[in-house]
């Protein structure tokens, strides 16, 4: 293995890559600090590993702990954050980059030594393409700098340089062709504006949810390639007939405006999973009511205009990411589109146990049934209009010469059921209107046109009866929403496709809220019955969604929010980390007890054997001293003692000096004695 690292300019590019990738991640997401550490971490392993001040073998194992370990509080981190409505949280994006930044700084402060360098390019190229997530203005210059520096700091060693031109040329012809076809669209797409307006026209309108333009024919719509979408699924095998969404206030030059004025803000009473239930009715409050309410899951597939779509009698909505529903006098539910233009819903209807206790237990407010001053406005423009409506109809007292009294001789019953026979005698359905251009309501008075051709579509009719009805002095509202479900034998569910769009008129008659659907049947040649292979394709959506609602946002995820607010609870308290602060000065201080007691036994076994002989050895060499033998420095035991033998042999024993010598020589053998055992220590 190489001793160190071989260096050239390839290296180079690739620690200005990865100082590149930091810096730009870290201010992509408002962590420059970060960022910098990181870039700062890297020049200084690059300069370790450029200097040869770190050799190959000398470099760090790659540990793995450390890099799996770092998973730990980055998913701590992402549970504290809060979370993104109608969007993508930034930190779904900047914690896996950190992270791929981080695996790369552990790779390559190990490279060689546990390490490899495919880890760092692939962990560096990722962390720059998370970088460019919402990349600031200006800054995307830098990820095509960077990648640009990995082109050359990861391509073979010895390329020529005009392959790296070819590259380059490569990137900008598919540049130039991107761009230069952009440019194209922009010029030509007016040609095909026209195009576009229908079909954009067709994809966005449906019958009766047209607030901002005047009527006009659905006859493009209804037989478009857009009316068989399913926009709802009910899932309720037998649902109601009809699903209301808005109920309209003032017409004007053949626009229906919603209600100005709303009669209470709905708030969430209590939360179910993570659906906010907006109460209409106080039987929900109650705990053992429950049992008498029955929840009915929504699925809107397309834009559902804000509306929260429900049947007659519905006491409560569900609705998911609102903090409010705006409840207009008129009973409508808007406020939807909090959370996106596709959404889902759940409704409550009552459910009841017993004949005796259902009406009173579960039923709407009275205060919310009592029509208001908007359900008698008409006009002053279709007075006329609306008065030969009535006379045609024979709707009003024969004896009644003032026309502006909305006296008649007859019940509110009757009135409908006289409507509903002229339109079925003298009116027949039509998707068109001849006579009327779509945006063409300020020029010419659609009600008048609809009234002396005798055929359109519900539109008309539900709006002129609203405004005959009002100036009868009966209460009525323009509905609009869906009707007439398709039901599909076998599937859990009744489908309401585009076609199913409906508009209709509410009339309260005898203190209550009735339906009045003046709109005579539509012709066999507009019906169209889906086809074998949609009806089971159908089928295998809503039950592959039903299967993905029940994972995504089931019964089970009341378990899993509770576990979620405890867990983010026990996050927020202190205790958390003073048990946090005890844990790591337990261990801390468990590992240094630990390496006390290992210290000490290695001291004991030393002293047991070495100390001793230390001992030994200076005595004895202090006792040689004194007889006049002294070692060398450098010299060893065993020659120091053969020397000292040596010169025992040749001395003559003096009575002198006797004591010494025989010291002398009790001290050699200490030294012979220790030079045959000091192996065997």
């Amino acid at each position: 293995m190489m001793a160190s690292e071989k260096v050239d300019i390839r290296y180079a590019f690739k620690v200005l890559f990865l100082c590149l990738a930091s810096v730009n991640l870290g201010h992509t997401f408002d962590f420059l600090w970060l960022g910098l550490l990181f870039a700062i971490y890297f020049v200084v392993i690059g300069v370790l590993n450029a200097t040869r001040r770190r050799e190959f073998a000398k470099r760090p194992r790659y540990n793995k702990i450390l890099a799996y370990g770092a998973i730990v509080p980055l998913a701590l981190f992402w549970v504290m954050t809060p979370s993104v409505e109608n969007g993508v949280s930034p930190y779904l994006i900047f914690l896996p980059g950190i992270y791929l930044l981080y695996l790369a700084a552990l790779q390559e402060r190990s490279r060689g030594n546990g390490g490899f360098e495919v880890f760092v390019a692939f962990d560096g190229v990722g962390a720059l393409l998370f970088g460019m997530y919402m990349v600031p203005h200006g800054w995307g210059f830098v990820g095509l700098v960077g990648f640009l520096l990995a082109l050359c700091a990861y391509s073979r060693r010895g390329t020529a340089p005009y392959k790296y031109g070819l590259f380059l040329l490569v990137i900008a012809a598919l540049g130039a062709i991107s761009y230069g076809g952009w440019q194209h669209w922009k010029s030509q797409r007016y040609r095909y504006g026209a195009k576009m307006a229908e079909d954009y026209y067709q994809r966005e309108r449906m019958m009766g949810f047209d607030p901002v333009a005047a009527l006009g024919s659905f006859g493009s719509n209804y037989n478009s390639r857009y009316n068989s979408q399913v926009v709802l699924r009910v899932w309720d095998k037998q649902p109601s007939r009809y699903f209301k969404a808005a109920s309209y206030e003032k017409y004007v030059a053949g626009i229906w405006k919603l209600p100005t004025q709303f009669t209470t803000r709905l708030y969430p009473a209590y939360y179910q999973v993570d659906y906010a239930v907006f109460e209409t009715a106080d039987s929900l409050t109650k705990a053992d009511s429950l049992r008498e309410v029955e929840q009915i899951w929504v699925q809107s597939t397309l834009d559902n205009f804000g509306f929260v779509f429900a049947p007659y009698g519905a006491v409560g909505f569900a609705a998911k990411d609102v903090d409010s529903l705006t409840y207009y006098s008129g009973g409508m539910v808007q406020g939807l589109n909090g959370n996106g233009k596709r959404s889902d819903w759940h409704y409550f209807k009552c459910w009841p146990v017993s004949a005796e206790n259902a009406p009173e237990a579960c039923s709407l407010p009275d205060s919310l049934l009592a029509p208001g001053d908007g359900d008698l406005m008409v006009g002053e423009r279709y007075l006329p209009l609306i008065d030969s409506v009535i006379a045609a109809m024979d709707l009003r007292d024969s004896a009644a010469v003032d026309s502006a009294a909305p006296a008649k001789s007859m019940p509110d019953s009757l009135v409908l059921q006289k409507m509903l026979a002229y339109y079925l005698t003298n009116f027949t359905y039509s998707l068109t209107v001849p006579g009327i251009t779509r945006w063409g309501g300020a020029k010419n008075e659609p009600l008048a046109i609809f009234w002396r051709e005798k055929q359109g579509f519900c539109e008309y009719y539900a709006t002129l009866s609203a405004l005959v009805l009002r100036r009868l002095g009966i209460p009525a509202r323009y509905v609009t929403g869906f009707a007439n479900p398709e039901i599909v034998e076998g599937l859990p569910y009744s489908i309401f496709r585009r076609k199913h769009s409906h508009a209709w008129v509410e009339a309260y008659v005898d203190n209550r809220w009735v339906i009045f659907d003046p709109t005579p049947p539509i012709l066999p040649q507009f019906v169209q019955a889906p086809s074998w292979w949609s009806v089971k394709w159908e089928g295998v959506r809503g039950r592959f969604a039903r299967v993905m609602h029940a994972l995504k946002e089931g019964e089970w995820r009341r378990v899993v929010d509770s576990w979620q607010n405890q867990s983010t609870a026990l996050l927020e308290s202190p205790i958390l980390y003073a048990v946090l602060v005890i844990l790591v000065v337990g261990f801390a201080g468990r590992k240094i007890y630990i390496a006390y007691k290992l210290i000490s036994k290695n001291r004991a076994y030393v002293s047991a054997r070495s100390l001793e002989w230390v001992s030994k050895l200076n005595r004895a060499e202090r006792d040689l001293a004194r007889a006049g033998f002294r070692r060398e420095p450098g010299e060893t035991v065993g020659k120091f003692a053969a020397r000292v033998r040596i010169a025992l042999s040749h001395l003559a024993e003096d009575q002198t000096h006797l004591k010494k010598i025989q010291k002398a020589r009790q001290a050699l053998s200490i030294l012979d004695e220790y030079e045959s055992n000091r192996w065997k220590f």
